[in-house]
């Protein structure tokens, strides 16, 4: 845990003595082949390309009923903050907890953009609201990795240094699924003794049926314990991110 805090001290203090983004009073200020991403630093053009999107989905939906050029215009823009944030990413790859809170930027800019509308006038001349094609792709030109599949790797490392760290847990856990799998093992019988019985047999299936239900309630039990020691690893990545959020924007639409 101390190594990857360290590691994320370093950035920002790295980060610090680099380039200062361009200032953005609105979406028009966005210039994103202006932006030298190795002199301005992994924080800055996080935050830049961020605050960028921030601004230009804000200024569509501002708009009333507007256009499918414009939203093919947004498209592109998003396009633009994604390949920002992908070459901040690659410029301190062995950073996982920078790397997991871009790659989750990337992802949030997607949805939101995908999740945009365009409206056309009927026949009528009412206005109708119609989603993004769903042939339209969101992502970096050229690139076929997905962010999950990007988000999955810095995520599994982290874990690993948590699970590293706390092999007592690491134990607990083994035995758990251990005693799920005996528990399990011995519900199989009693499945295979209720098939048994015949189809109007409804007296001899309730009682192996009673003789299930404390063995049901043990195995319920047993994964709820396997999930808490799951979730204090979800969570300790989480706190991770959250906490770099402090420096680094981290979207939420």
């Amino acid at each position: 845990m101390a190594a990857v805090a360290g590691a994320v001290i370093s950035s920002v203090a790295q980060n610090a003595q680099l380039e200062t983004a361009p200032v953005l009073n609105g979406p028009m200020d966005f210039k994103p082949n202006s932006i030298n991403v190795a002199a301005l630093g992994a924080r800055e053009t996080n935050n830049y390309a961020c605050r960028a999107w921030q601004m230009l989905l804000s200024e569509y939906k501002g708009v009333d009923h507007p256009g499918e050029t414009r939203q093919k215009l947004l498209i592109s823009r998003a396009r633009e903050c994604l390949t920002l944030l992908d070459d901040a990413a690659m410029l301190e790859p062995n950073n996982h907890v920078l790397c997991l809170l871009i790659y989750e930027n990337c992802k949030e800019i997607v949805s939101s953009a995908k999740g945009t509308s365009h409206y056309v006038k009927d026949d009528e001349g009412n206005w109708k609201r119609k989603s993004l094609d769903y042939s339209v792709k969101v992502g970096i030109p050229g690139q076929t990795e997905s962010f999950d599949k990007k988000i999955d790797e810095h995520r599994k490392i982290l874990e690993q240094q948590y699970l590293d760290a706390h092999p007592d847990e690491v134990l607990q856990r083994e035995r758990l699924v251990a005693q799920m799998e005996e528990i399990n093992g011995r519900l199989d019988v009693l499945k295979n003794e209720k098939k048994s019985h015949g189809f109007f047999d409804f007296s001899g299936k309730r009682e192996v049926k009673d003789r299930m239900k404390p063995i049901e309630d043990e195995l319920r039990g047993v994964r709820s314990q396997i999930s808490d020691l799951d979730h204090k690893v979800d969570k300790y990545v989480d706190q991770l991110v959250r906490d770099l959020g402090k420096t680094h924007i981290l979207l939420d639409f």
